[in-house]
């Protein structure tokens, strides 16, 4: 079924305030993106654009991939993982180019709360392009039923907490957690949550 849902965003000119983005089961489209789901003949271009970046994953909680068997591997995974409905994840593809530059996926869920990350190509950090695919992630839980979310940031992230206040949610609290890939104990993260209704 194909669908059309409206989204408040402050992404684009100045002058638009509504962007549309039609959405189906298996994809969503904004102005400049598609989010669709990720196979393992991506491997290439998530290894070259992002997944290899430790810059990317300076605030992951998994560590850059050193060689694409690595990518490869992850995809498989979560080809199998996206057999469950509740698995939710899209990667995200800029239409222009056809790049597919991040991802963005419910990473848990907390007393049955989506909890939503995302990360993305450097190259096309400050062009806004992650809070639209995170407004049109949002739009599209909403519609699938969902009534909160959450999302979570390192508090030095500075980009990732704007995007997360860019579409509208509010910090809750700030928790200590441990990142045991990366052997970091009692990093600061901001909690941020959000009605959808």
């Amino acid at each position: 079924m194909h669908v059309l849902v409206k989204i408040d965003t402050h992404a684009f000119k100045p002058s638009q305030k509504i962007l549309w983005i039609h959405t189906n089961a298996m994809t969503i489209e904004t102005p400049r993106l598609l989010l669709r789901p990720l196979h393992e003949e991506d491997a290439q271009m998530m290894f070259d654009n992002w997944a290899s970046d430790p810059e990317v994953t300076r605030y992951l909680f998994w560590n850059a991939h050193e060689d694409i068997s690595m990518t490869r591997y992850v995809l498989s995974r979560w080809e199998e993982e996206e057999k469950d409905p509740s698995c939710i994840r899209f990667g995200i593809e800029v239409k222009e180019d056809h790049q597919l530059i991040g991802s963005i996926d419910v990473v848990r869920y907390v007393d049955g709360v989506p909890e939503v990350g995302y990360c993305m190509s450097r190259r096309y950090w400050g062009k806004g392009i992650m809070t639209e695919a995170c407004k049109a992630f949002l739009e599209h839980l909403k519609n699938r039923g969902f009534h909160k979310v959450i999302i979570c940031a390192y508090v030095d992230n500075i980009g990732s907490n704007r995007v997360i206040q860019k579409c509208g949610l509010s910090w809750v609290k700030e928790v200590l957690i441990d990142v045991p890939l990366k052997n970091l104990h009692n990093v600061r993260i901001n909690w941020y949550e959000k009605q959808l209704d």
